[in-house]
């Protein structure tokens, strides 16, 4: 039979933020309360929190970092059936009036519990692939992702760049954060180069 048809939502949203002063600022985002479940179709506690900083330590450098955060509580034992945390940092030097480096770093944590049938029978969930059944059961993806970026623009009309990309994933049953687990997935390079011909 069909599980539960709708469920109620009360959530409370909260937004902070700092003046924009000259070497930093930041900004606080959440949302929170009774929402979907959407894992298992069922009422849960729900978290989306974004936070923001932004830091010019000298003139020529500046950084930007970002946390965000995705979480869902069981309403019955608290328990958490998901959860994603992903960190990020950008990182701008402008060695001279024409030349700039940018660093980016990200991480993505996600994990997702044993699911159930948590409105009704409480039993596991079951995924049919094929003609067979499998239980959903708990699962972490962690994925680092590096891109840089070198940019030369002596004047208009004249580019170039150069920049590298590469994402390791790390795919686990048994939960693990250690770095020296992730294994290279993609990686790519990238040069480019323009030139305005004056007559």
């Amino acid at each position: 039979g069909a599980g539960t048809e709708r469920l109620g939502n009360l959530d409370y949203l909260v937004n902070i933020g700092t003046p924009q002063w000259e070497r930093f600022s930041g900004s606080v985002f959440a949302l929170f309360g009774r929402d979907e479940n959407f894992y298992e179709w069922a009422p849960a506690f729900v978290w989306y929190v974004t936070v923001n900083g932004n830091w010019r330590p000298l003139d020529k450098i500046r950084v930007e970092s970002q946390y965000q955060l995705q979480k869902f509580n069981r309403l019955e034992d608290k328990s958490v059936v998901g959860v994603r945390h992903i960190p990020r940092i950008k990182t701008e030097y402008q060695i001279t009036r024409a030349t700039f480096v940018r660093l980016v770093g990200q991480y993505d944590l996600q994990r997702t519990d044993s699911l159930r049938d948590e409105t009704r029978t409480g039993f596991p969930i079951l995924i049919r692939r094929g003609g067979t059944y499998t239980r959903a059961a708990a699962t972490e993806n962690n994925t680092l992702r590096v891109d840089w970026l070198f940019s030369w623009q002596p004047n208009p009309g004249t580019v170039f760049f150069a920049g590298y990309g590469s994402s390791h994933l790390q795919q686990l049953d048994v939960p693990s954060r250690r770095l020296s687990d992730l294994e290279p997935v993609e990686s790519g390079f990238f040069v480019k180069l323009s030139y305005l011909f004056r007559m």
